[in-house]
């Protein structure tokens, strides 16, 4: 290693790999194909670090791609079309009863509630051990 300095070591290898992009891109893919679960890890922790990036990310993608983005949507929802329908169905049954309660429970009429008395009022009658 030409420098014992691990800063001038990193300073050395910025200026090598602006000087040499192509053998620097080169090196780069071999690596992440070379360790395919480092690189993964690497993504990760990116994204999870950058969160508004990857939704700009998509949306750029979406608008690129626009019929593409369609036809994905479009399969997605013809893939999911029976499940979305059990999912709705069990959801308007749990609806229906949930409504069919509430009407039940409108129809007792609740007694008002009373205004509440001073103390002296509510409990002068009381006789506690007289």
């Amino acid at each position: 290693m030409p420098y014992k300095d691990p800063e001038k070591q990193r300073e050395a290898n910025r200026r090598w790999r602006e000087a040499n992009p192509e053998k620097a891109r080169e090196a780069n893919r071999r690596w992440r194909e070379a360790n395919p679960e480092k690189q993964r890890e690497a993504t990760h922790r990116w994204h999870e670090a950058n969160p508004e990036y990857g939704r700009k990310q998509s949306r750029r993608w979406r608008e690129a791609n626009l019929e593409k983005a369609r036809a994905r949507e479009a399969a997605y929802r013809a893939a999911n079309r029976e499940a979305r329908r059990a999912y709705m169905a069990a959801y308007k049954a749990a609806q229906t009863e949930a409504n069919r309660l509430h009407a039940r429970e409108a129809t007792f009429a609740q007694p008002p509630k009373a205004e509440h008395r001073a103390h002296a009022d509510c409990c002068a009658s009381d006789s506690y051990g007289d």
